[in-house]
């Protein structure tokens, strides 16, 4: 499904176990031992209706540890860190519901999700959710390299109108 081998240094997917009986399913989705070098202080839920697509956004503050909990996402990642050796790296994983997997996504790195179908997914950050902490580009930017499917997605209105990767890392890397 995806080669770690590819993925921005930093960037993490667990495989999570899922315990299926008679009544359902049942899946830890986050203990504090996993070493994912991050520690959420706030949790989101978002449901989002098929060919949604939410990004491309980078943080300089807060992580991401995400996990879809129902339907199909691929997810688009761009290592903008300076002092990363992966920097300029773009990568793309496909999360899926029935195979529960966890995704940490460190800060400057950038990130967007595409759900193919209705989903569910739920995910925790580092800092509370900050508007001024949220850099977004444009999704169809050639530059992030990213071989989207979408012909036409639904975006939010903040989404439709982000402006270029270019613009995104220098507001990412000014100094404030």
């Amino acid at each position: 499904m995806f080669d770690r081998s590819q993925l921005p240094s930093g960037v993490q997917l667990r495989q999570l176990q899922p315990h299926d009986d008679s009544r359902g399913r049942f899946v830890e989705l986050f203990r504090q031992e996993w070493e994912t070098g991050l520690d959420p202080i706030q949790w989101n839920y978002v449901r989002s209706t098929a060919n949604v697509l939410r990004g491309v956004h980078v943080h300089r503050r807060h992580g991401d540890y995400l996990t879809l909990l129902m339907g199909r996402a691929e997810v688009g990642l761009r290592d903008l860190r300076t002092d990363s050796p992966t920097v300029g790296l773009s990568s793309r994983v496909e999360l899926t519901g029935e195979e529960p997997t966890a995704l940490v996504i460190p800060p400057g790195v950038a990130h967007g999700f595409w759900f193919t179908e209705p989903s569910l997914h739920v995910y925790a950050v580092t800092h509370y959710w900050d508007l001024e902490d949220e850099i977004s580009c444009r999704w169809s930017d050639p530059e992030l390299e990213l071989p989207w499917r979408p012909v036409d997605p639904h975006l939010s209105g903040r989404d439709a109108s982000a402006g270029s990767l270019k613009k995104m890392i220098e507001i990412l890397h000014a100094t404030t």
